[in-house]
């Protein structure tokens, strides 16, 4: 394995078999998940109310592949300038459909294209938008010349949930460990960064097993797929309740002092 991370950040996102790093790839891919990408999504209320409090004493925020603003909308009351950045008009839409704040605007637009259509602001945050972008040097230059004073950078490890990681483990792929990958970079540019790792629960519940087993979709039978699940299972009144907490890294890069 290659030592230098953005050598193996590029080799990462060329290995994805969606291909989602070509641009018409990820279009399409959130034209047709938009609509039911927030149900799909587990709430952040610890990460949320992370962000929120960090972010009191700057005056402006650009989130860069913002989507539906499933996690920028409950930071935009800590600042008095928001900006929402994506390159899917499908997915910004979803976003226009809930009715935010005045102060929070909505720009068409992708990561390359960034520094054309947005100024800087205080802060910028980019949540798992960095997973198709080969160049990840350059990512990073970008999001940090529109981050005047502290850029925030989410990922995971690729740890997710239970049945996920059953999956990848019989199919014998290893998780991408986009996280780590991220903080080695930031070692690797020599930018000195603060490290919080956030835990958050998610909670399913299933009138039946068949439709359990069908979400989970492991290459298993019932009762080997039901073993191997118990541990997160629990179940009442013929309801079963899939339940599980995952962590989420939090990597801040300071620019300067604070008003």
């Amino acid at each position: 394995m290659p030592a230098d991370p953005f050598i193996r950040w590029r080799d990462l996102v060329y290995s994805a078999r969606s291909e989602r790093y070509r641009p018409e790839r990820d279009l399409a891919f959130w034209q047709g998940k938009a609509a039911g990408y927030d149900h799909s999504q587990p709430p952040l209320p610890n990460t949320a109310a992370w962000l929120r409090e960090d972010l009191r004493g700057l005056g402006s925020l650009l989130e860069v592949g913002a989507g539906t603003g499933r996690l920028l909308l409950p930071l935009a009351d800590a600042v008095a300038q928001v900006t929402a950045l994506d390159h899917s008009p499908d997915m910004l839409a979803q976003l226009q459909a809930k009715g935010p704040p005045a102060h929070v605007r909505a720009v068409c637009g992708s990561l390359e294209e960034a520094e054309g259509v947005v100024a800087p602001h205080d802060a910028v945050l980019a949540a798992w938008s960095l997973a198709y972008q080969p160049d990840l040097r350059a990512a990073l230059l970008t999001l940090r010349r529109l981050s005047r004073r502290a850029l925030y950078l989410l990922e995971d490890d690729g740890v997710g949930s239970p049945h996920v990681q059953l999956r990848r483990a019989l199919a014998g792929t290893p998780k991408p460990g986009r996280a780590s990958l991220l903080q080695d970079a930031l070692d690797a540019l020599a930018w000195t960064c603060d490290v919080r790792r956030v835990t958050e629960r998610r909670r399913l519940t299933f009138t039946d097993i068949a439709s359990l087993l069908a979400f989970a979709r492991l290459p298993l039978s019932e009762s080997e797929s039901l073993a191997a699940l118990g541990p997160f299972l629990t179940e009442e009144d013929g309801q079963w309740t899939y339940a599980w907490s995952f962590d989420i890294t939090i990597l801040r890069v300071d620019q300067g002092v604070r008003a």
